[in-house]
C-alpha cells in the first residue's frame, strides 16, 4: 500500500494511556495532516500523523497491515479522543453527555491536544526534578559526613561509600576540563532531543527516560559550576573501577531505556 499524503483517510488504532483522561483515543478513520521519515535501522520509515490526534505519530509499515482489519473492525466510524469525565482525571472541565463522545471537529478539540502536549512535558519534568533533587541530596550529605578519599563500607564485599571528587566526566572519563566537559553534556542533551523529539511526544516510556537523562546532567552539570568537580560516592569496587553518583546512574538507565525504546520501534517496522 502507497504512503498516504496529507488529507488522505486511513484507518488508526485505539490508544489508551496509563494517564487517562483527554489522552484516550478511540480508532477508526482519521484524516492525514502530516507524513515524515524518520530513521530506523538505518532506512527512512514514514510516520503519519493525523488530524484526530495530533501529536501522535504511526508507523505506516505497521499500520498499512492493520488497514483492512481495523476496516472490519470500526467501519464508517470516525476516530475521536474519549475524555474521561471523572472529575480526577477530566481536566479540561467538560461536561458528561449521553452516549458516546462526538468526533473531533476541529479548533473545539485543540485544548485537547494542548493539554495532551503539556501532560507530556510534566511528565517529562517532574521526572527530571525528582532525579535532580535526589542526586543534590545524596550529595549533600556526602559532603557534609565525608572527607574527600574517606571509605566507608555498606554491603561487605558489593558497594562502599567513597567521597572523590571527580573533575573528569561520567565514570571518569572525557578529559578534566570543566568547561569542556559543561559544553559537552550540553550538546549531547541537544541531540538526544533532536533524536527523540517526536518519540517524547507519544510514549511515557520515553519521557521517563529522557526526564531521567536531564535531572542527571543538570545535576553534575551544577556540580561543575559550583565546585569545578563533580561528588561521586557510589563504590562497587569488586564489580566496577569507577565510583560514580546519583546523577551518572540515572543517565545511564535512562540512556538503555531510550535504546530499548528505539529497539521496539524497530522491530515493529521490520
Amino acid at each position: 500500500m502507497e504512503v498516504p499524503k496529507p488529507g488522505d483517510v486511513i484507518y488508526v488504532e485505539t490508544e489508551l494511556y496509563l494517564s487517562h483522561g483527554v489522552d484516550d483515543f478511540r480508532g477508526g478513520k482519521a484524516t492525514v495532516s502530516q507524513v515524515q521519515d524518520e530513521i530506523l535501522g538505518g532506512r527512512a520509515v514514514p510516520f503519519v500523523e493525523v488530524a484526530e490526534n495530533p501529536g501522535s505519530f504511526y508507523n505506516w509499515e505497521y499500520l498499512t497491515e492493520k488497514q483492512a482489519e481495523l476496516a472490519a473492525k470500526f467501519g464508517d466510524a470516525r476516530a475521536h479522543p474519549i475524555p474521561d469525565y471523572r472529575p480526577e482525571f477530566n481536566e479540561l472541565g467538560i461536561p458528561p453527555v449521553a452516549g458516546p463522545p462526538a468526533p473531533a471537529k476541529g479548533p473545539e478539540w485543540e485544548p485537547a491536544a494542548a493539554a495532551r502536549t503539556g501532560r507530556s512535558v510534566y511528565v517529562l519534568w517532574l521526572v527530571a526534578i525528582l532525579v535532580f533533587v535526589l542526586d543534590r541530596w545524596s550529595k549533600t550529605i556526602v559532603l557534609g559526613s565525608f572527607m574527600p578519599g574517606e571509605s566507608r563500607l555498606v554491603i561487605p564485599h558489593l558497594l562502599w561509600w567513597t567521597y572523590v571528587q571527580n573533575t573528569r566526566g561520567a565514570f571518569g572519563l572525557f578529559g578534566n576540563s570543566p568547561v569542556l566537559l559543561i559544553v559537552l553534556a550540553m550538546i549531547v542533551l541537544g541531540v538526544f532531543t533532536y533524536a527523540f523529539r517526536d518519540a517524547v511526544r507519544h510514549s511515557n516510556f520515553v519521557r521517563i527516560a529522557f526526564g531521567m537523562i536531564v535531572g542527571g546532567a543538570i545535576g553534575n552539570i551544577v556540580d561543575r559550576f559550583q565546585h569545578q568537580w563533580v561528588v561521586d560516592f557510589i563504590d562497587f569496587r569488586t564489580i566496577w573501577p569507577n565510583v560514580f553518583n546519583v546523577a551518572d546512574a540515572c543517565i545511564t538507565v535512562g540512556v538503555a531505556l531510550l535504546i530499548l525504546a528505539a529497539l521496539r520501534r524497530e522491530r515493529r517496522a521490520a
